[in-house]
C-alpha cells in the first residue's frame, strides 16, 4: 500500500474495481464475454499485477491497463479451454460454449484477446510500450503452444515433458503479472529472474491441482502427473513424489522472488506460501 502521512490508502481494492470496470467497458458489446466475466473468478492475476505496480510506483492508469490486459488474456484462455475440454460448467454456471454455442465461444475468446491488446492504448506513448507488446505476444504464443501440446499429449510422456506442458500452459500469463510492471518501471534486467521463479510456481500450481483432481482426471483421461507416475509405481508413491516436487519448486520460487526490487513480489510470495501449505497439508488418497 502507498501511504499518505500515517494513514494507509487501500489502493488495491480501488484499482481492482477500476480494472473490472475497464474490462466491462472493453467487452460491452459482447454478451457472451460479459456473461463469462459475471460468472465470478478471484482476479488473482490482476491482484498480483496491481500489487507489483503499486510497489514499483507506477501510475494508476498504467497499473489498471496492465492488470486488465493480463486478466482478459487469462479469461480468454478459460473460454477456449472449456470448449476444447468440453467442460459444460464454469464457476457453477454454464460455460460460454454450452450457453451460446461453440462458434460464439471461439469469437468470445478472440474478442477478449483483442481487448487485452487494446487496453494498452491507455498507457500512451511510453518508451516501454513496444517491449510490453512483445512480451504479451510471446506469452500468448507460448500459452497456445502449451495448450496444443496438452491436447496431443499421450499417457506415456516423461515427467520432464509434463512439466514443460504445465509451464507453457499457465506460466506465461502468470509471468506477465511481474514482468510487465518490471518492464514499465525500468527494471527490465529483473524480468528474467521473475520469469524463472514464476516458471517454477506455474509447475507447482499444476502439480497441486493434479493432487486434488487425479481421480477425476483418471476417469476423464486428462493429463495428470499422479496418473502418469502411477504407471510405474503405486498411487501412494506417485502422490508422495508429486507432493515433494511441488514443495521443492515453491521453496525455490520464493527464494528467487525475494531478489526482486521494491518488494514487488510480496503478493506472489504469499500466494506461493499458501500453495506450499496446501501441498503440505492436503490428503490426496
Amino acid at each position: 500500500m502507498i501511504q499518505t502521512n500515517s494513514h494507509p490508502i487501500p489502493q488495491l481494492p480501488l484499482l481492482l474495481n477500476q480494472c473490472e470496470e475497464e474490462m466491462v467497458f472493453r467487452l460491452q458489446h459482447s454478451a457472451p464475454s460479459l456473461f463469462h466475466l459475471n460468472s465470478g473468478g478471484n482476479r488473482s492475476r490482476a491482484k498480483l499485477c496491481i500489487d507489483a505496480g503499486i510497489a514499483l510506483e507506477l501510475p494508476n492508469k498504467a497499473i489498471i491497463a496492465l492488470a486488465c490486459s493480463i486478466e482478459l488474456l487469462h479469461n480468454a484462455s478459460l473460454v477456449h479451454d472449456d470448449l476444447q475440454d468440453c467442460e459444460t460448467t464454469r464457476r457453477g454456471r454454464q460455460s460460454v460454449w454450452k450457453k451460446y454455442g461453440k462458434s460464439h465461444a471461439i469469437c468470445t475468446g478472440d474478442t477478449m484477446i483483442s481487448a487485452a491488446y487494446g487496453t494498452l492504448a491507455d498507457i500512451g506513448a511510453h518508451p516501454a510500450l513496444s517491449s510490453l507488446l512483445l512480451h504479451i505476444n510471446e506469452a500468448v504464443s507460448i500459452t497456445i503452444q502449451g495448450q496444443s501440446r496438452d491436447i496431443d499429449a499421450s499417457s506415456d510422456i516423461s515427467e520432464q515433458q509434463y512439466e514443460e506442458i504445465a509451464a507453457m500452459k499457465s506460466g506465461p500469463l502468470i509471468q506477465l503479472t511481474l514482468g510487465l510492471p518490471l518492464l514499465m518501471s525500468g527494471h527490465e534486467h529483473h524480468v528474467n529472474t521473475a520469469n524463472k521463479a514464476l516458471h517454477k510456481f506455474a509447475i507447482a500450481y499444476q502439480i497441486v491441482d493434479d493432487l486434488n483432481d487425479w481421480q477425476q482426471d483418471l476417469q476423464h483421461k486428462h493429463l495428470n502427473l499422479i496418473n502418469l507416475l502411477a504407471t510405474t509405481c503405486s498411487v501412494a508413491e506417485a502422490i508422495s513424489f508429486a507432493r515433494k516436487r511441488a514443495q521443492y519448486l515453491l521453496m525455490q520460487c520464493e527464494r528467487e522472488l525475494k531478489l526482486l526490487p521494491a518488494n514487488c513480489a510480496n503478493s506472489v510470495i504469499k500466494a506461493s506460501q499458501k500453495l506450499l501449505l496446501k501441498a503440505n497439508e492436503g490428503t490426496y488418497e
